[in-house]
């Protein structure tokens, strides 16, 4: 920072010192009950939807991981920059969400002014991330967020000092600020409304004694229980829905055009190994939501449908603690496509064409203020606690030591920091100032946060900010995560001290996430009293970095065919291959590369599937060598198939193969139900990395050829899928392999046969166990326990040593500007 901007810095601090005492009374207020007086009418509201496709090409390190064994070879789901533009009264506001593992304020801003011919600044854009960990690093503003540590597999790859790639920034900037383009040439006479409703047993907290430590109940790493919760499981998340609709008028009839949608949860489902460009839960959840709205609104296929999910307090909960891998993401995304529709039915029936619009945006910066809690610091500072990674995927230095340092503390305070065990003080290799917006639509609002808030924190905060709205009509307030800039955590001041994962990258001290509680608070009153924001904090939030850089290449001019696809059943892959170009660059933006073909009855290929769903799955070698994976569905159409692939400048066929019914699926028997007899059929389990679709629990429908007594007999399954039998004691039932069929013709590999009244039966051939379910919410412990000593730490001690030099150039080179 010059010393221009740190003179004007000085005069935000000194224009905006609230006093401690003042703020403390605001903050600590009680949360204050819904009000009844009446919000005053808005604007006729416009509203547009857009997207754009911000998957770049391959080769980079997978952001969040920190580990350079990470790096994406391929793509399963195509990440997207999705965008709402809300316009009324002379207010314009983007709201969007990004499948990215943050959002760099400097990117934001960059990309918001190639919009300031259409109205847009940093000021009206709200823009979240999914937080998937699979989508690029190197694109950060600064440099800690490029940071990547090399693993004892990978000891000579690494990007310590955390170098931004040029081009990889300038195509970022320019996808987003495309997508809030296209949202804005969208927009039409529109209507909103609010719904909400919760999800229960799908996240678990995984920090769990930190977040006991809020209720005064201390436990040692790894011996917290949900159960220890004065108030249950659902206290340990933060199970909240919340979805803002949007239809608009399209050829003279209102339709459903797209949804703002929020819940907490980690995109930490797919792990490091699983190397491909990927949604995680999003990818499921925002398609399967599009595709619905698309359908119950009979929406024209001209017109753009999106469901701009990212994320909210999710800093200590994820659903990626008990599974792993894209068919586990898909169940998980099929259960938040289910909460977010409930939602999205309620709020269609409180829709409003002239909601209530309006906010407010301000910076502040981490400049040694006062909170309720003490000062925050003025240096960002890492803990050892989080130098090992989290729950769902450890770091490198984990590796060596088995120890995750979770729960360990200096033995004595030592100031903002606490009893943290200090790591790394980056100094400007992190934000100094953050950006904060409240933002009014309808009876709610909603706040920003720019990082990762945990869920007790969140939870505060809303109380706070709700609080600072009484008697203006606002009924609940929303938070959007991991928005508008990223700053790692911002735990309780309580969890902080238990210096867990998150407070370990609580990065400005105990009291960090009390100073954004502060603000929000102060704007949210501006906000609904009509004042204007506070002073902004003078900050470059590009850190000097431009997005000048020429777009990637376009990839290779023609392609050849390698390997051919073969036969398969559903639920198996076909595969076929091609040596094109390098790093994916032949891909294109917005459309398909990869598509798969059907031969119809008529003699004609139709497109069935392709690469911007879910069912697809390619990679390209260091020699450009690309291999496509169709995974086939358990309802697909039997048949002639091709893969057909569109580059951006060649393109090619395989030859035709053959799909048929799947013959793997498994009859078991039902134990303990009431009838004498039931049985029902299960689908193969989805094998981790390998398989990349949910299965049902059991099969919907089908018939079954049975033989009672060496008699053949024919049964049709019940309302629920299952096949039940009405028999006598000593009755023998036999199921052939292949006897079971649902109701796709897909049957059974194995044999089943029992005596009624005689207990289980015995099964032969394929095993018949169902697809895991997880278990009971409540009954899940931590993840991880305390683990054994520190073995050999040749390469942590190198990891830290690297870094310690790393730090030590810097602040040569930070003291060699100053001087």
């Amino acid at each position: 920072m010059g010393p221009g901007l740190e003179l004007a810095g000085a005069r935000w601090c000194a224009a905006t010192g609230l006093a401690a005492a003042a703020i403390a009374a605001v903050v600590t207020a009680p949360a204050a009950g819904a009000s009844t007086t009446a919000p005053p009418s808005g604007a006729p509201l416009l509203a547009g939807v857009g997207r754009a496709d911000i998957t770049p090409p391959t080769g980079y390190y997978m952001m969040g991981w920190v580990r350079s064994d990470a790096v994406v070879t391929g793509q399963h789901t195509r990440l997207y920059a999705r965008a709402i533009v809300l316009q009324a009264g002379g207010r314009k506001i983007a709201l969007v969400a990004e499948d990215l593992n943050g959002i760099p304020g400097g990117m934001l801003a960059a990309a918001a002014d190639l919009d300031h011919d259409i109205g847009f600044s940093q000021e009206n854009v709200l823009d979240s991330a999914s937080h998937t960990h699979a989508a690029p690093s190197g694109f950060y503003n600064f440099s800690t967020y490029n940071t990547v540590a090399p693993t004892k597999d990978t000891p000579t790859a690494f990007n310590l000092q955390g170098s931004i790639d040029p081009q990889l920034y300038g195509f970022e900037v320019r996808q987003l600020a495309l997508a809030i383009r296209r949202a804005n040439a969208d927009i039409a006479p529109a209507s909103v409304g609010w719904g909400s409703t919760q999800i229960l047993g799908l996240t678990q907290n995984r920090s769990l004694e930190a977040h006991l430590a809020n209720y005064g109940i201390n436990e040692p790493y790894g011996k917290g229980s949900v159960a220890q919760d004065p108030y249950g499981y659902a206290d340990t998340i933060d199970p909240e829905v919340n979805v803002l609709r949007i239809d608009h008028l399209v050829g003279g009839r209102m339709v459903p055009i797209g949804m703002w949608a929020t819940f907490a949860n980690h995109g930490t489902v797919n792990k490091s190994t699983f190397h491909y460009y990927n949604a995680d839960h999003h990818g499921a959840a925002t398609r399967n939501v599009e595709a619905a709205m698309r359908e119950i609104g009979q929406v024209p296929g001209d017109q753009g449908v999106v469901n701009v999910y990212g994320n909210t307090d999710e800093g200590d909960v994820s659903s990626g603690l008990i599974r792993s891998g894209p068919a586990a993401a898909e169940q998980v995304g099929q259960v938040e496509t289910s909460a977010f529709l409930d939602a999205w039915r309620q709020a269609g029936k409180h829709l409003t064409a002239t909601p209530m619009l309006d906010e407010r945006w301000t910076r502040i910066c981490y400049c040694g203020q006062q909170t309720a809690a003490g000062p925050v610091d003025t240096r960002a500072v890492f803990g050892l606690s989080e130098f090992t990674g989290s729950e769902e995927g450890r770091g490198p230095l984990y590796d060596i030591t088995q120890v995750p340092f979770e729960g360990s503390h200096l033995p004595a305070s030592a100031g903002p920091q606490g009893d943290k065990i200090p790591v790394t003080e980056w100094g400007e290799s992190v934000p100094r100032a953050v950006p904060l917006m409240a933002l009014r639509i309808g009876d709610r609002v909603i706040v920003s946060i720019p990082g990762e808030m945990t869920v007790a924190m969140g939870r505060r905060l809303r109380s706070a900010v709700l609080a600072a709205a009484s008697g203006s009509g606002v009924q609940r307030v929303v938070i959007s995560g991991l928005a508008n800039e990223y700053l790692d955590y911002f735990t309780t001041p309580e969890e902080f001290q238990a210096q867990h994962y998150e407070g370990g990258a609580t990065v400005y001290g105990l009291a960090s996430s009390l100073l954004l509680q502060q603000g929000l608070v102060d704007l949210t009153q501006r906000l609904v009293s009509g004042r204007p924001s506070p002073p902004s904090y003078p900050y470059d939030a590009s850190n000097s970095v431009m997005a000048t850089a020429a777009p990637f290449p376009p990839g290779a001019a023609n392609a050849t065919i390698g390997s051919q696809p073969a036969g398969v059943h559903r639920l198996e892959r076909a595969a076929f291959s091609w040596q094109g170009g390098p790093r994916g660059e032949d891909r294109p933006l917005d459309r398909a590369l990869v598509s798969i073909q059907h031969l119809d009855a008529r003699g004609q290929w139709s497109t069935v599937d392709s690469d911007l769903g879910l069912n697809i799955l390619w990679d390209v070698d260091d020699h450009g060598v690309y291999r496509a994976r169709w995974e086939v569905p358990l309802d697909a159409a039997t048949g002639g198939y091709r893969f057909a692939i569109d580059a951006n400048r060649y393109r090619l066929q395989s030859d035709p193969f053959t799909v048929q019914p799947s013959p793997a699926l498994s009859a078991r028997l039902l134990d303990g139900t009431p009838e004498p007899s039931a049985f029902e059929l299960t689908y193969p389990a989805p094998v981790v990395n390998a398989d990349l679709t949910a299965r049902p629990d059991h099969a919907a429908g089908g018939e079954a050829a049975l033989l009672v007594n060496g008699q053949p007999t024919t049964v049709g399954a019940s309302a629920d899928g299952r096949f039940r039998l009405r028999l006598h004691p000593g009755d023998v039932v036999g199921v052939r392999p292949g006897a079971a069929r649902d109701r796709f013709g897909n049957s059974n590999a194995n044999e089943l046969s029992w005596t009624a009244g005689a207990g289980s039966g015995t099964s032969a051939g394929a095993g018949a166990a169902a697809a895991t379910t997880a278990p009971a919410a409540t009954s899940i412990p931590n993840t991880s326990a305390q683990l054994a000593a520190p073995r050999a730490v040749g390469l942590a001690a190198l990891l830290l040593l690297v870094a310690g030099v790393v730090l030590s150039r810097r602040r040569r080179r930070a003291h060699a500007r100053s001087s």
